[in-house]
């Protein structure tokens, strides 16, 4: 549950975001480049994390044996 309300809140955040884009004069357009520039550098470090986490993390326990197993190391 409490992920579609992340999920929720995230879309309700990019549809006003996309809306003030459209509405705002182009002098408080600056606060939204700022959250631009904020993504740019975040996302691929987040993107280098996440991979890091799906290759060192053990396979699924319902694909293979090793994961469930006290030998598996």
């Amino acid at each position: 549950m409490c992920l579609r309300i992340f999920v929720a809140l995230i879309v309700l955040i990019a549809i006003a975001v996309g809306v003030f884009a459209l509405v705002l004069p182009r002098d408080q357009l600056v606060r939204l480049i700022i959250f631009r520039d904020f993504f740019d550098v975040t996302l691929p470090i987040l993107a280098f994390g996440a991979l890091v986490k799906y290759l060192c993390t053990c396979c699924s326990k319902y694909s293979c044996h090793c994961c469930s197993s006290k030998s598996c190391s």
